[in-house]
């Protein structure tokens, strides 16, 4: 069973989904780089302070910050995790490779979420998140109209402010940037396994535990 797992995929192709799944599962802890970052800051810590600054800033918090702050975590945690949205990109990748080293727990799998666009523009049409719990949802799958209640904890749903596709163009210009080129790089480690995303999140989900036993 591969318990240091990296999630890689465009928005919307269902690596928070996939994460909270393999929690449920295997019982691995799934940070978010955001959460750390919150957590750091409000913890008072240096690196934690210093990246908020740039965060309220609206300015992008640069790669050596987010990784002085996740190598916080890691001290902090078992060597057992699934990464959602870190790294995204390759000079983070080797960073994260770096201190997996270090602690002699390298990286066990990289999974690719492979989705194409038509569906990822159809998945962000149909996305609501929870005003109360954070949860996020689809309509036509977890809800059947955009005014259900969230079906996890009864709360409110609404659609993110970066769910149009004005937004999304730009967030897949900056993954094909910035992210993509991680593929290759975990491919030439031979860490890397490609899961079609396309269908339910139950069925994808059969595909990763599958990788992730094997």
């Amino acid at each position: 069973m591969k318990k240091r797992i990296v999630l890689l995929g465009p928005p919307a192709s269902g690596k928070g989904t996939q994460a909270e799944m393999i929690h449920a599962k295997y019982h691995l802890e799934t940070p978010s780089v955001g959460a750390i970052l919150r957590e750091a800051a409000a913890a008072g810590t240096e690196l934690g302070l210093a990246a908020e600054t740039f965060t309220k800033e609206g300015r992008l918090v640069p790669d050596e910050m987010i990784v002085g702050v996740v190598k916080g975590w890691l001290d902090e945690h078992d060597d057992a995790f699934v990464f959602d949205g870190f790294p995204r990109t390759v000079g983070q990748g080797a960073a994260l490779e770096r201190m997996l080293v270090e602690r002699k727990s390298p990286l066990e799998i990289a999974l690719a979420f492979d989705i194409d666009m038509g569906e990822i523009k159809q998945r962000v049409a149909r996305r609501m998140v929870c005003g109360q719990c954070g949860g996020i949802v689809s309509i036509g799958w977890q809800i059947e109209r955009a005014e259900s209640p969230c079906p996890r904890c009864g709360g409110a749903l609404h659609r993110r402010k970066d769910d149009t596709l004005e937004a999304l163009e730009q967030r897949m210009a900056e993954y094909h940037e910035k992210t993509e080129p991680l593929i290759p790089f975990y491919e030439s480690r031979g860490l890397l396994r490609r899961i079609p995303a396309q269908d339910r999140p139950e069925a994808v989900f059969t595909q990763v535990a599958a990788a992730l036993e094997s």
